[in-house]
Parts: C-alpha cells; structure tokens; sequence
C-alpha cells in the first residue's frame, strides 16, 4: 500500500513539474471524460437492481460533477473577451445534456423492476457520457 502511495506520490510531483511546459489552453481546460479506473461512472456501472440505493447515490455525484464543470465553463466564458456567439452555441449542448442527464435520474425510482432499472441505467450512462462530450467539445473551443 506504501509502494502505491508514493508511486502516486511521485506521478503527481512529475506533473507538478511539467507545469511550466504545459500550454495555458491545456490548464485552462475543464475536465471531461475521465477513462481512469476512479471515473465516477466506474464506481456505479456494475451496480445491479439490488444494488440501486448505491447507483442512485452516484447518479447524484455525476450531476453534481457536471454542475460543477458547467461553473467552470461559466468561469470562463465570464474571461472572454472576443465574439462567443459559437461558444455560446456549443455550451447550449452542456445545458441540453445536463437537462437530460438530471431527468433521466428522476426517472429511476419509476424502475420497479430488473429490466426497467437495467434499462434506465443505460440510459442514465448514454446521457452521462452525452454531457462528457460536450464538455469535451467546450474545451477544444477557442477562448480568448
């Protein structure tokens, strides 16, 4: 356990110093989709209809992140100072998609049975993975 920690340790300490290297675009982005085994999806995807308490709690976290990178988002577009006619147009996607993401999560507790949850968690991920792309598209947006 010691071994992983500073291993860990250490991976942040190199990141740390390639900072100066890293371009401001690069630091200003907003984090998207996440592959690592620590994603918030990954701590809910194998959660089965017994399992829903669980899946429900962590549906809120993945709203609660995306309010989070919308805040970002925000932050940002507050800093811009050139036309933002298109990153208006693209964050109007993040809106959409958060929309959908929050209704498909008050839509579960109407999953009564192990096909109907089963179905409605799919559709929580589609709509979960739809707000990572567009946050992902936001931040290949040019800011200035």
């Amino acid at each position: 356990m010691k071994t992983i920690l500073h291993l860990r340790l250490f991976g942040f300490a190199l990141g740390l110093a390639a900072l100066p290297f890293i371009g401001t675009r690069a630091l200003a982005s907003v984090d998207g989709v996440d592959p690592s085994p620590e994603h918030l999806w990954s701590d809910i995807k194998g959660d089965t209809y017994d399992q829903r308490a669980h899946f429900a709690e962590g549906a809120n976290r993945l709203v609660a992140r995306l309010d989070e990178q919308i805040r970002e988002l925000k932050a940002k577009r507050a800093a811009m100072t050139t036309d933002t006619s298109d990153w208006d147009f693209a964050m109007k996607e993040v809106n959409d998609s958060r929309s959908l993401l929050a209704g498909r999560i008050g839509d579960l507790p109407n999953a009564t049975t192990p096909e109907t949850w089963a179905d409605a968690k799919e559709k929580i991920y589609e709509a979960w993975h739809r707000s990572q792309l567009a946050v992902d598209k936001m931040n290949s947006t040019r800011t200035s």
